[in-house]
C-alpha cells in the first residue's frame, strides 16, 4: 500500500471549486498552525508574520497599480484635449493664411474623429465593457470563499 493515500492533504492546501473558480485558503487552520508549533517552536509566529508581509505586500502593489491606473486615464484625457485642440487650431491657421477649402476638410475631419471618439466611449462605458474605464479587478482570486458543500469542509473524509 501507498503510504501517499494514508496521509490526507491539510485543509489549507486543498483547491476548492466555487462558481467554477478555484480558490486556496491562504492562511493554515488554528489545528495545523498549533501542530507547527509544537514541532518547531515560534514557527505559527513566522508563518503569521509571513501573511502580514504579504498581505501589505498586496496592499502596496494594488495602491500602486490604481494610482498608475488614474494617472494614464487623467494622461489620456489631456492627450485627447490637446490633439483636438490642435486639429481645429490647425485648420484655423489653414484658413486665415491659406486656403479655405482644405482648413473646411480638416474641420470636418477633426470634429469627426472626436464625434466617433466621443460614442466609442459612450458605448464603452454603458454597454458593458467596464474594464476599460473602471477600477481595476486586482484582488478577485486573492480572496478565497469557503466552501459550504465540500464534504471536506464538513469534517466527513474518505
Amino acid at each position: 500500500m501507498n503510504t501517499r493515500d494514508n496521509v490526507s492533504t491539510p485543509k489549507s492546501s486543498q483547491k476548492k471549486h466555487q462558481g467554477g473558480r478555484k480558490t486556496i485558503d491562504v492562511l493554515p487552520d488554528p489545528e495545523i498552525l498549533e501542530a507547527y508549533d509544537y514541532i518547531v517552536e515560534g514557527s505559527a509566529q513566522q508563518i503569521m508574520d509571513m501573511f502580514v508581509r504579504e498581505q501589505k505586500h498586496r496592499h502596496e502593489w494594488e495602491l500602486k497599480a490604481l494610482r498608475t491606473h488614474h494617472l494614464s486615464t487623467v494622461l489620456g484625457q489631456w492627450l485627447g484635449f490637446f490633439i483636438c485642440v490642435s486639429v481645429f487650431v490647425s485648420a484655423s491657421v489653414i484658413g486665415v493664411f491659406g486656403n479655405q477649402v482644405l482648413a473646411a476638410t480638416v474641420w470636418i475631419f477633426g470634429l469627426s474623429i472626436i464625434v466617433m471618439a466621443g460614442i466609442v466611449w459612450m458605448y464603452a462605458k454603458h454597454m458593458g465593457q467596464r474594464p476599460l474605464f473602471g477600477r481595476p479587478q486586482l484582488r478577485t482570486h486573492f480572496r478565497p470563499v469557503k466552501d459550504q458543500h465540500n464534504p471536506v469542509e464538513s469534517g466527513a473524509q474518505e
